[in-house]
Formats: structure tokens, C-alpha cells, sequence
């Protein structure tokens, strides 16, 4: 070989790695990209993946001039949505089911009609659709009698369904589950919980071995949970007949768990003689909500001018963070088990504790009673919708002199994506998280602090600000939305707080906080230097 050559390809070799290390130093990853983590560094903190919501203290250490705050949905001004407008349907609608189906993109409902005279009581179910959940249509798909009635049970009394798209159904001629009470003799002693499939949510077919389930002649409201991995289902309590929320499990929709009861009356049922009439359950960001219907001072004697409460029905709050235990939720969140009987104003509490009322008395369509409609999820441009039934009359109505049949019908109420509880500040305060731990890249955070402001701090294991994550540097948020990114000057994103046990601190002025959960935002992209 050549010596000229050899010596020049010696002294290229010794450039090329001269300039790989230099080029390595700036190769290496940034301090704090990568941490340490196992249980010693995690310790008592908790370690959160998804959503937080303030429902309850899960997540909240402190408060300090801040409160937490039940805030109500707003009833659609188009209500009702779905009323009694064919020649075929004799009464309105009353126990409802809606969903979205993805696949075929347009909103379905389900709905119960009573058949007068009919003992007994039964119901027919009419089937609506809608592309926006605003307008709805009645289409035939009854060919025969050439109605919106889709064929379900001929068991004597078949009413109170629920019906829910089934999104693990093996067989297809099962995709849509319902279950729905029945009384097989045809008289009030065998009232019983009873299964039934579809393909397609008009053509039904009956368990063959029903009844499924002992007793419930209200709603029974089935959907699948794919955290417990089963079918859970809420209905009433019983036998004997009574207003208790009770709950159930099963592998294949045909064994069911024993019933669970989940609420007996309470302080908070006292004041005015409040029965659990039933509650629909909705999945929402890993915990469980529940909308409990408050049956207040059941009566058939005259209502006196200063009690037009009685014998009527609105909407309360439940909670639940695994689905089996649950917690009543008052103007301030929920309540903890062991505060439910203690000593306070519990008539100021349960009048504080409504969700969603019935209307004006006599004035309103829904002045009578207000009851959720079973449903998934449903989020619209950001906002929640909860369908509900509701009528002018109140239970009993032919004993107050109401007008008799009730006026019934279906209406829509709205409320702010997470917006069940928000933390609220007047004027200025804080609210100090537990510690936890996340894994991400940014903190993301619903808040409304237009004409306010919100500045976040970091708070290490020992109560320490840490650098770089102060007050002074968070970029104060002072605008209204359900996803703004919390910024720190000189912080790319919040990486550096990731897999570490810390605190946030929300200084809060003339602000509502909402929820705040991790996200994934940026590529931490570091290329290979060996």
C-alpha cells in the first residue's frame, strides 16, 4: 500500500472520531430525561394515569379560600325532544335508552310507552333516530302494523327496558342486549328481571331461561364494564317490592351475581321522606357516575300550598371509583360514608344537592318528575349530554287532581365536559394536591378563569418548590377552556416532573378549576452516540 495513502487515511480516521466524540457530548441525552423509578421512590404517592376530576378528595389535600362546587347541567330550550306525535302511540314516552352508534353515525333511543288499560302493566317500545341528538325521527321498521313498535317480548307485562350495544358480543345475533321486567303468569307475584338479544336493536329474541333475575319493575339498566372485564347491571332491590338502588354482575348475561345493595336511606333521605326510585350509571373517565332519582315525600293524601315538593321527583348525584361502592354527592362533593348520618342542616343539604330539578310547578313540561334515561358516554362539541324523561304531573297524579294520562316526554340537559364538581375561588385561593406520580410530557387542565387568573406550582416530596416550577414561572392561564397546557418560562414541557413524587399547587383567582389530567404531547427523540 502506498504510504502517501495510508498516512491520509490514518489522519481521516482520527478526524472522523475526533468529530464522533465531539459530536457525542452534544449527543447525549439532556439531564432529566431519563429517572429512576420503583416503589421506594414512589412511596406513599399516588400514581395517576388518566383524568382528575374533584368529585370527591381522591386527589385534593387542601383547599384554602377555595370550595368545591356542584354545578348543574342546562336543560336543552328545545325541550322535550320526544313527545307523543303518532296515531299509534296512546301515552308518552317514559323509561328511555340512547345511544351513539359509531358505526353507522347517528344517535338511537329506545323508549317505553304504556298500553292503557292493560294489566298488567305493560309497555310497547318505540325506537327513534336522530344525526345530531336534537331532531329526532320516527322511522318504520315495523312493516307489519307499519310503526316505529319494534318486536321485543309477548311476556305479560314486558316494560322497563334497557338496552345497550354490546361492543364485545361474540355472537352478532346478539350485539344489542336489553334486560327488561316481565311477570310471567301475568300477575304482580312473578315480577322478575328478564334478557332479550338483537342483530340490530328491532328484532329481539328472549333468553330461553327466563327470568334471569328476581323482582324489579323499574328500570333495569345493563351495560358492559370492560374495567371489571363483566355485565353489571343496576335495578331495584327486591323482593319485596322496594325503593332501593341495588347492583349486579354476570359473565354471560344469563348468570347473575346476587344483588348488592348499594343505598339505603340516609339523614339526607329524612327531611323530605326521600326513596331511591332508581339510578342510571355512566362510565366516565375511569370512575363511575351515577344519577340517582330522588322520589320526595311519596303521597296519595292533598298536598298542602307550602310542601308542592311531595310526591315528586329530581335528579341527585352518586359517585363511585370502582363501580361497587358509592357516595351520595351534596353541593360540596361527595360525602364521605362516615360523615352521612352526622349532625348538620341536612334539609339545607338535600335541596343544595340537586343535579338536575324538575321544572316550575305547573308551568313546565317536566314539573312533575325528572328521570335520567339509561345511557354510555355521550360528549357533544365538548359538553355531556344527559338524556332524561320527564312529565306534568307528579306520581300520584290521580289522587292530586293532575291531568291524567301525564304529559310525557324525553328532554336533553348539557353540562361542561368534566363538570360535575368544579373547585371554585371568589376571590383568591389554592388548592394542594396529593402526592403523586405521572408519566408524560404535559399537564393538561379544564378551567374557566376568564376575568381571573390560574398560576401552578410544583411541589417536590418535602413540600419544596421545585426550580424551575414556580408560581412566579407558571404562565398564568386566564382564559375559558377544557384543555389548556400548563407552561412554566423556560420549560420546553413538564418532563422534568415526570416519575417523581410531587405536588401541584393551583393558585387560583377569580377562577373555576375543573380537572386536570397527563398527557403525551412532544418526541423525545435522542439519537444513538455509540
Amino acid at each position: 500500500m502506498d504510504n502517501g495513502f495510508f498516512g491520509a487515511l490514518v489522519a481521516a480516521v482520527v478526524v472522523c472520531l475526533t468529530s464522533s466524540m465531539v459530536s457525542g457530548k452534544s449527543l447525549k441525552a439532556p439531564p432529566g430525561l431519563f429517572k429512576d423509578l420503583n416503589d421506594e421512590i414512589v412511596g406513599d404517592a399516588i400514581i395517576i394515569d388518566g383524568k382528575q376530576l374533584f368529585i370527591d378528595d381522591y386527589i385534593i389535600e387542601t383547599l384554602r379560600g377555595a370550595k368545591k362546587v356542584l354545578n348543574q347541567p342546562v336543560k336543552h330550550p328545545r325541550n322535550p325532544l320526544i313527545v307523543k306525535d303518532k296515531p299509534w302511540e296512546k301515552t308518552g314516552p317514559g323509561y328511555g335508552t340512547v345511544i351513539y352508534d359509531k358505526a353507522e353515525g347517528i344517535f338511537k333511543m329506545w323508549y317505553g310507552m304504556y298500553v292503557p288499560k292493560l294489566k298488567p302493566s305493560t309497555q310497547i317500545l318505540g325506537y327513534a333516530t336522530s344525526k345530531d341528538g336534537i331532531g329526532w325521527t320516527k322511522p318504520i321498521v315495523n312493516k307489519k302494523d307499519k310503526t316505529n313498535i319494534v318486536f321485543t317480548s309477548k311476556i305479560p307485562g314486558a316494560q322497563a327496558r334497557g338496552v345497550f350495544k354490546d361492543p364485545v358480543a361474540r355472537d352478532p345475533q346478539k350485539r344489542y342486549k336489553m334486560l327488561f321486567s316481565a311477570c310471567q303468569d301475568g300477575t304482580s307475584k312473578t315480577w322478575s328481571v328478564n334478557a332479550a338479544y338483537s342483530p340490530d336493536g328491532i328484532h329481539w329474541t328472549d333468553e330461553p331461561t327466563n327470568p334471569v333475575v328476581p323482582f324489579s319493575d323499574t328500570q333495569s339498566c345493563p351495560f358492559w364494564d370492560a374495567r371489571r372485564g363483566r355485565y353489571v347491571a343496576h335495578l331495584r332491590y327486591g323482593p319485596p317490592n322496594s325503593r332501593i338502588c341495588s347492583v349486579m354482575e354476570s359473565e354471560d348475561f344469563v348468570h347473575w351475581s346476587p344483588k348488592v345493595t348499594i343505598f339505603r336511606q340516609t339523614k339526607m333521605d329524612y327531611p323530605f321522606g326521600t326513596k331511591h326510585y332508581a339510578m342510571q350509571v355512566m362510565q366516565y373517565g375511569g370512575v363511575y357516575i351515577g344519577f340517582l332519582w330522588a322520589y320526595h315525600g311519596e303521597t296519595t293524601r292533598p298536598i298542602p300550598p307550602d310542601k308542592l315538593w311531595m310526591d315528586k321527583t329530581n335528579l341527585q348525584l352518586a359517585f363511585s371509583r370502582n363501580g361497587r361502592t358509592w357516595l351520595r354527592v351534596a353541593k360540596d362533593g361527595a360525602i364521605p360514608w362516615r360523615k352521612i348520618n352526622d349532625n348538620r342542616d341536612w334539609k339545607k343539604a338535600t335541596q343544595e344537592a340537586v343535579f338536575i330539578p324538575y321544572g316550575r310547578h305547573k308551568k313546565d313540561w317536566d314539573w312533575g318528575c325528572v328521570g335520567a334515561c339509561h345511557q354510555p358516554l355521550l360528549v357533544v362539541d365538548d359538553q355531556i349530554r344527559i338524556y332524561y324523561r320527564g312529565y306534568t304531573g307528579r306520581h300520584w297524579a290521580k289522587y292530586h287532581g293532575d291531568k291524567v294520562p301525564k304529559t310525557r316526554g324525553i328532554g336533553l340537559a348539557t353540562l361542561r365536559l368534566d363538570g360535575f364538581v368544579s373547585i371554585n375561588a371568589a376571590d383568591a385561593g389554592t388548592m394542594t394536591t396529593k402526592k403523586f406520580v405521572f408519566i408524560g410530557d404535559t399537564l393538561e387542565v379544564n378551567a374557566d378563569a376568564k376575568g381571573g387568573s390560574i398560576r401552578v406550582e410544583a411541589l417536590d416530596a418535602k413540600g419544596k418548590v421545585v426550580e424551575g416550577f414556580s408560581k412566579t414561572d407558571c404562565i398564568p392561564i386566564t382564559t375559558d377552556s377544557v384543555r389548556h397546557v400548563l407552561k412554566w418560562k423556560g420549560q420546553k414541557d413538564c418532563h422534568l416532573i415526570q416519575a417523581r413524587p410531587i405536588r401541584l399547587r393551583f393558585h387560583l383567582k377569580k377562577a373555576k378549576l375543573y380537572s386536570f389530567i397527563p398527557r403525551i404531547r412532544h418526541k423525545h427523540y435522542v439519537q444513538s452516540y455509540d
